[in-house]
Order: C-alpha cells, then structure tokens, then sequence
C-alpha cells in the first residue's frame, strides 16, 4: 500500500488541481505524506503545511527544479525534499520561469499556423498564481477545441516538441548548480524520473555533483526502470524516494506510485528528516 506520494503538482505550476483539491484527493487515498514539488515553485508552503495539518497529512516543503546537462544536452529534473528555505533555489527559478513563459508565448504562435488559435489570456486564465505552462495553452485549446483535444493530441501537440535549440529558450537551470542551491537550502536533492529524459549514464556524475536520492517508484517507470533505479540506489548508495507525478485527475490518480510506510520511514531516518 502506498504510504507517501513524494512527487505532486498542483495549479501553482503545471496541474490543474488546487491545492486544496490535491490534498483532499490525496487523504481519500489515504496517502499520509505528501510532497508538492511543483516545477520551479516555492511560494505556496504556508497553504501547504496548513491544511495538510487540518487533515492529518505529513507534509513534505519540496520543488521540482528544471534542470539541464549542457555536457549531453539533457533535461534533468531535479526534486528538493525537505527544503528549509528557498533564497538559492528561488534566485535559480525565477530566471527559468520567466524563459518558459516568454517561449510558450511563442508556442501560441505557432499552434496559429496550425490553425489553432488562442491567446495568452486564454491560457492565463488557468494560471491563477504563476506563469502559463504548456498544460494551460492545453486547456485554453480544450475549452475551444473540446471535440479535438485528448492526452495523444496533447502529446503531438507539445510532449514531443524537443530540440537543443528550444532547451536553450528556456534557460533551464545548470543541474550542478541545482542539486547545490537544494542543499544550501536545507534539502536533499533526488533525481526524478531518470527514465523520461534517459539520464541513466550521467547518475555517477550527478552524485559526484552532491545528488543524494533517486526515485525507485514513479508512474512512468517500467519493469526495466524499477530495476536500474534500484540497482542505482544501491552502487552509489542513494536515498530511495517516489512519487506519482499527479498533474491531472483524468490522467493520473493518486494511490498507485510512491513509498510503502516501511520505505518512507527508511527515506526519513538515512536522510536525518
């Protein structure tokens, strides 16, 4: 039985959820923990702690920092577990943010070519606290597009738009110099999801970078996946987390992807939580 959901997102980045909502979901579960990690964002704790206290669930003040391995042209994400503060990590995401939302402005340009036309107020309007992600532009064009938007045209859409030259719009942050500003706040710093970006190869070096934990349970990890990451955890003797990556309800629920009781209490005591 899953015990903590250590990888969650909610509308302050690219979910869709309040953070009421999540919570409420999560305690329906009956997760006990939870970390909200969402990407690039720290300035929602005290809502957070707050009604996670109201309904009984552990807390974890966690962020997901969009990092990036200019050695091998790789987005690495990066969680930050039980960040203490946020001076370092914020100073690194602001500038991050603000690229992203500059080059999603262009995407709307160019979803006009593709006879798909919204604007940024559109999308805005389902980004009531911080910048507008790709998940929005999505919501912007199932509002207008309702017979024509499911997960598979998201995906044509904007999951498999990649290219080194559009890593670089986005000004992701240096991946060393995350796992540094985690730390200097206070936190531990685990690798998410190594199977999306194949960050597999570059893991020694991140430890040698200060990466303290990997996730060894995650929602898009295959048989394959749960193998190496253990196999990781255990060669560089890493932290083992996990999470579900909830975004959206209709993709994802909760309950099926994080820590047993047994793992998470394990997490805590190795990582002096």
């Amino acid at each position: 039985m899953i015990y903590a959901d250590l990888h969650v997102h909610t509308n302050h980045s690219d979910g869709v959820c309040e953070i009421k909502d999540v919570l409420d979901r999560a305690k329906e579960k009956n997760i006990k923990a939870l970390a909200i990690t969402d990407h690039d964002t720290v300035d929602h704790w005290a809502e957070v702690k707050q009604y996670s206290e109201e309904l009984g669930i552990e807390a974890i003040r966690g962020v997901e920092m969009s990092c990036y391995d200019f050695d091998v042209y790789k987005k690495v994400h990066v969680l930050g577990l039980w960040i203490e503060k946020t001076d370092h990590i914020e100073k690194l995401c602001t500038k991050t943010l603000q690229a992203r939302d500059n080059y999603h402005k262009e995407l709307i340009e160019e979803l006009k070519q593709k006879n798909y036309y919204i604007t940024y107020a559109d999308a805005k309007k389902y980004s009531k606290y911080n910048i507008v992600f790709k998940m929005h532009l999505y919501q912007a064009l199932k509002e207008k597009y309702s017979d024509d938007m499911n997960p598979e045209k998201y995906k044509q859409l904007f999951a498999s738009k990649t290219s080194i030259e559009t890593d670089m719009k986005m000004e992701y942050i240096d991946v060393k110099k995350g796992i540094e500003a985690i730390q200097k706040d206070g936190g531990i710093a685990v690798l998410a999801h190594p199977c999306v970006y194949d960050n597999y190869d570059e893991i020694e070096k991140y430890v040698n970078f200060g990466l303290q934990g990997i996730e060894i349970n995650h929602s898009k990890m295959k048989a394959i996946d749960y193998k190496l990451t253990e196999e990781f955890a255990s060669k560089f003797n890493l932290y083992r987390s996990g999470g579900s990556d909830f975004h959206d309800p209709e993709l994802l629920q909760f309950g099926n992807n994080g820590l047993t009781e047994e793992q998470f209490i394990e997490l805590k005591r190795n990582a002096g939580k």
